[in-house]
Order: C-alpha cells, then sequence, then structure tokens
C-alpha cells in the first residue's frame, strides 16, 4: 500500500486559491486579503503569503507594494496575446501528437467529449469546464514533449479561469462544445489541415468573445 504524503499547509493554500481562481469564485481584478484567507483555511499567513507568490508566477495574481495581493485581470491585448500563444503551441503540439499517437489521442479525445456531452446535459457547468480544460491538455500529454507541456502548463490556469469567464455568455458553451466535436472528429480522421483551421477558428473566438464580455460587464455596471 502506497501512502499518499501529506499537503504541506502552503500546498493546501495554494490548492484552494488556485482553484477558486479558475473556478470564478474568485473574480477577476478581486482584491485578496491575506488575513482572510488565514482565517478561512485556519492556517498562519505565512503559507498564505507563500501561496500568492507562486500564483504570482502562473500569472494567477498580481502583488504590488502597498497594495496588495490581487486576482489577475486582463485587457484585450493580454487576452490576444494568450490566443496566439496557444495557437502557435496546441497546433505545434497536434502535429507531434499525431506522428507520435494518433490513435492514443484520438481515443482519449473522444472519451472527454462524451463526457463533456454528459455534464453539459446535466447542467453541471464546473465539470464540463475541467473537462474542457482536460481535452487541450491531451494533446500535449500525446504529442510526448517535455518543453511544450512545460510551457502550456505554466499558463494552464490562467487559460482554465478566462474559460471560466466567457462561459457566462450566451451560447458560448455551447458553440465551443460543437468545436470540440469537430476536433475530436479531425484528430479520428488524422486531418491536420482541418484541425489546424478548427483550433483557430475556436481560439479566435476566445478573443472576439473576451471583448464582447467587457462590454457586457460594463452595461449591467452601469444600469
Amino acid at each position: 500500500m502506497v501512502l499518499e504524503r501529506p499537503k504541506s499547509l502552503r500546498e493546501l493554500a495554494l490548492v484552494h486559491l488556485r482553484n477558486s481562481i479558475i473556478d470564478g469564485s474568485l473574480k477577476m481584478g478581486q482584491t485578496l486579503s491575506e488575513r482572510s484567507i488565514s482565517e478561512e483555511l485556519g492556517v498562519s499567513k505565512s503559507p498564505v503569503r507563500e501561496a500568492l507568490a507562486q500564483l504570482r508566477d502562473e500569472g494567477l495574481v498580481s502583488i504590488e507594494p502597498q497594495k496588495g495581493a490581487r486576482v489577475f485581470s486582463l485587457t484585450d491585448e493580454e487576452v490576444t496575446q494568450i490566443c496566439d500563444f496557444r495557437q502557435a503551441i496546441e497546433t505545434a503540439a497536434f502535429e507531434l501528437a499525431l506522428s507520435r499517437d494518433p490513435e492514443g489521442l484520438a481515443k482519449a479525445m473522444q472519451h472527454v467529449v462524451d463526457n463533456m456531452a454528459r455534464e453539459r446535459a446535466a447542467g453541471n457547468e464546473k465539470a464540463y469546464l475541467a473537462l474542457d480544460t482536460a481535452f487541450h491538455q491531451l494533446i500535449f500529454e500525446h504529442a510526448g514533449n517535455d518543453y511544450l507541456t512545460a510551457s502550456y502548463t505554466r499558463y494552464v490556469g490562467k487559460i482554465a479561469a478566462l474559460r471560466t469567464h466567457l462561459a457566462k455568455l450566451p451560447q458560448h458553451t455551447e458553440l465551443s462544445f460543437d468545436e470540440h466535436q469537430g476536433i475530436a472528429r479531425a484528430v479520428h480522421e488524422g486531418d491536420m489541415q482541418v484541425i489546424r483551421s478548427l483550433l483557430a477558428e475556436h481560439i479566435d473566438r476566445t478573443r472576439q468573445a473576451y471583448k464582447s464580455s467587457t462590454v457586457v460587464l460594463e452595461s449591467a455596471i452601469s444600469e
């Protein structure tokens, strides 16, 4: 029997805060109080401070002297850069995955898409979004390149948090699910040209949707 090593207080705080940012419990731009977090988790400020420093390195938190910490926020330009990054790195990973393990990737993606359909039908948004993240991580798992995986993993939390933010927009999840189905079919057929086209469309819609989301948010605030 293999015993699981207990998480340190820093790890507990890190996982809690990261998950809260990704699932939207902590909103973009929200101020974070070390005291409140430490009281909520029943730990001292030290592990919370260490966790916030780690999240800063992951791009999920910003920390300014005399102003403290807050959840990241994004400009349109930053979202464009994230989308450019995803387009480049996911395309490269897809090409490797299709050359090295096409059957394994196709089977794994279809399994995730089937689970996405089930969770979507059940109205379980949180589980659906977690599967959305898992879908894209499969590309790197089957590409077999540690450097690509490490580069993507560094920003996967921010990408997932952005995904949660956009899920509130009308029809966004429906359109996203259709695109995932199309990509999974193209992977099954081994058609990299179609994958490249669908991936570009899928990621570019993130760029456009974020611009729409800021307009919707500003309208809601002004009402």
